[in-house]
């Protein structure tokens, strides 16, 4: 645990799928605990704040609220574990409550991946590793209720402090950060990221949103606040936001370009196309989500009017225009 301003805590829990670790945040105030996200709901995680939280004389049972940047289990996991011994509120977005509920319903949002990878060309094997992987996913969620959402640029007051909340769609449908203006911080979540780009996928529930387009308008949207120092969710903090900002947009520039040498006249899945872009020696987890990358950008190419979709024997294929 690092204090990153007065009252203000960093702790990082590692994880054991994907990325090393997840940045989640603390605020103090008369002995209450307001956390910015979770981590999973594995035993390790609730030590990591018993002990962390001990060492500022509080515990779990102190926690108040908690905010959600967005529904993913390295952001929320713990969170209903958290509920049940502490009695905590939980604040997150509508869309992305609404995501949570279905999970939490029994809604096998697997089954929905498994038709999509399989109409893009990624063979079975695949599918059925990378989906043991995903009900894993849920496995590390504790359920959890909820009717007060966080609301686009609604002003929150905290530890003796006030935070905005920003609506940042792109990585998730119903993203968001929290943008601290008196210390100028930014808590990014997944939203942008010192060293790689979050993964950016189409929401199934949702086949209409653009999670490219959405993502740069989210960039562009935080690029000018002023802000001493971003820090995200996983990696390190960095202080030059439009920097990193510009550098981003550049890569999907380029990545957009790559994608469409990759469309011919001749048909091809999002699955081959992925495949001649990103290389087959990834694992199978990295390969479905390289095939979610891929298609992000073919969604923008097809909107664009560079490309278009044709289907066969019910698989789709991409072909220019």
């Amino acid at each position: 645990m690092q204090e990153i301003a007065p009252g203000l805590y960093r702790i990082t829990i590692s994880l054991s799928f994907g990325l090393d670790s997840v940045h989640t945040f603390a605020a103090v105030e008369s002995g209450r605990v307001t956390l910015f996200d979770t981590g999973p709901d594995v035993p390790p995680s609730l030590l990591i704040y018993e002990d962390a939280l001990a060492r500022i004389g509080r515990s779990v049972a102190d926690v108040e609220r908690i905010f959600v940047t967005h529904f993913h289990v390295d952001h929320c996991g713990l969170a209903g574990r958290i509920k049940e011994i502490s009695g905590a509120e939980i604040r997150i977005s509508e869309i992305e409550y609404e995501a949570a509920a279905l999970t939490f319903q029994g809604h096998r949002q697997t089954d929905l991946i498994r038709e999509f990878w399989r109409q893009h060309g990624v063979d079975t094997r695949t599918i059925d590793a990378v989906c043991a992987v995903l009900n894993g996913f849920t496995f590390a969620t504790a359920p959890f209720t909820t009717d007060l959402f966080l609301t686009d640029n609604e002003t929150i007051a905290v530890g003796g402090r006030s935070f905005r909340v920003l609506s940042t769609p792109g990585h998730t449908r119903g993203h968001v950060c929290f943008y601290l203006p008196e210390e100028q911080i930014l808590l990014a979540g997944d939203n942008i990221l010192p060293h790689i780009t979050p993964n950016l996928s189409p929401n199934l529930s949702c086949p209409s949103f653009l999670p490219l387009e959405n993502f740069i308008r989210s960039l562009e949207r935080i690029e000018d606040l002023p802000v001493r120092m971003v820090y995200p969710a996983h990696g390190e903090p960095f202080p030059d936001l439009k920097g990193r900002v510009a550098q981003i947009k550049r890569h999907h520039v380029e990545r957009t370009a790559i994608t469409l040498e990759h469309v011919t006249l001749n048909p091809r899945t999002a699955r081959d196309i992925s495949g001649r872009i990103f290389g087959d020696d990834l694992s199978a987890f990295d390969n479905g989500l390289a095939v979610n990358e891929t298609y992000a950008h073919l969604m923008q190419l097809e909107k664009e009017g560079l490309i278009e979709q044709t289907q066969k024997n019910e698989m789709i294929f991409f072909k220019k225009t």
